[in-house]
């Protein structure tokens, strides 16, 4: 029945042996500056034991001022080492999956105990100067650069759910120093990002994709026409996918809305489930335009684990109507990494319940997981009641 979830997907020049795609999930569990920690590098060889065709690592900040997890993983030359054995301890149960590390910078999702700025003026939060953001860029080109030597198949830059590639790309930037204000403009941080990478890459088979929040749900936020605008027009987010493209990047990996303002758009739960339907039709737009302007970029789909126990069907079914071609799993993840496994041999899977646990140990700061199945955060959690 789930046939079209097995075929295998070119993308550049590597092959992820099905449309299953393990989204960034961050676990809050790296240790001595941003290092993965055992545990970390254990979960990612049970992902890796899973059989997922496309692994995300979870969110890995460019820079160590501006984490959104109090032990959040940080890219640089000394925590290469321990990225490194992350790599390999994927690799080593999963040889053909391809394993992509997503690179951020919080921005304004920074904690208290991080540097909390913003590209315009706010409250509380500190504003980021133009040669700042100039050496953002460079951090996350330095970074993508240290994902390939870590032996990774690709990154994934994360411009969406409020993070600072998201602040971005919204009409309410209104910068006056180049960083804001036109479309090109707003879109010069990606677009330079990108052509940085694409220049200091070492192999051609690096593949490069982002992860946006096609509509957001705010004011002058992205899927918005103009910054006083709050009704969606997805016209500029699917001009940013025409640029993707234009650049040569591999996959958009459409999402929505921003996790700490207008999370059930996000990750519907269960009384706001029917959600998740502006998810399909967010990542079909999509497909409907690259399909009919024959462009080549890969479409990645979220949100697939509101649907529990028919997760699958439901991805069957767009796989098969050419909606998408990727079909990205977050919260199932941490329910049961070995999901895609036990689905190609019938076995028992734990769906996930959609009981927001792993959310609520995400805000309390401490190590992240499944709170139903996994006894480790059964206990974190107990401890936080």
């Amino acid at each position: 029945m789930h046939e079209k979830i097995f075929e295998s997907l070119k993308i550049k020049n590597k092959t992820a042996p099905n449309r299953l795609l393990a989204q960034a999930m961050e676990g809050n569990d790296c240790e001595n500056g941003g290092q993965p920690s055992e545990r970390t590098i254990a979960r990612y060889a049970k992902f890796g034991e899973g059989g997922w065709g496309t692994m995300i690592v979870e969110a890995c900040s460019v820079i160590e001022t501006s984490l959104a997890r109090v032990n959040g993983m940080i890219v640089s030359e000394k925590n290469l080492e321990r990225i490194k054995r992350l790599t390999d301890a994927f690799k080593k149960n999963n040889s053909e999956g391809l394993l992509l590390l997503q690179l951020t910078h919080s921005g304004q999702n920074s904690g208290s105990f991080s540097d909390n700025t913003t590209l315009m003026p706010q409250e509380n939060k500190r504003l980021l100067s133009g040669d700042e953001i100039a050496k953002i860029r460079d951090r996350f080109i330095e970074g993508a650069l240290l994902a390939e030597k870590a032996g990774m198949d690709g990154i994934d830059l994360k411009m969406c759910h409020g993070y600072l590639g998201g602040e971005m790309l919204r009409p309410s930037n209104l910068r006056e120093d180049g960083w804001g204000g036109s479309f090109e403009n707003r879109t010069r941080f990606f677009r330079e990002v990108v052509q940085g990478v694409k220049s200091g890459m070492k192999g051609s088979g690096f593949i490069l994709g982002s992860r946006l929040s096609v509509y957001e749900g705010i004011r002058g936020g992205c899927g918005t026409a103009a910054h006083d605008e709050i009704v969606e027009d997805l016209g500029q987010m699917h001009d940013i996918i025409r640029l993707m493209d234009d650049l040569g990047m591999d996959y958009v990996n459409v999402s929505a809305g921003i996790p700490t303002m207008t999370g059930i758009i996000t990750r519907p739960t269960e009384p706001s489930k029917f959600l998740v339907l502006h998810h399909l039709r967010y990542t079909k737009g999509v497909k409907d335009i690259v399909r009919k302007e024959g462009r080549k970029i890969k479409v990645v789909g979220s949100a697939y684990s509101t649907y529990k126990a028919g997760s699958m069907d439901v991805a069957q079914e767009m796989l098969a109507k050419d909606y998408v071609d990727l079909c990205g799993f977050g919260r199932q993840t941490f329910a049961d990494p070995l999901t895609p496994k036990k689905l190609a041999k019938g076995e028992s899977i734990n769906w996930c319940v959609l009981c927001s646990g792993c959310t609520k140990l995400m805000i309390s700061q401490v190590n992240d997981g499944c709170i139903v199945y996994d006894d480790y955060y059964k206990e974190i959690n107990r401890g936080l009641k």
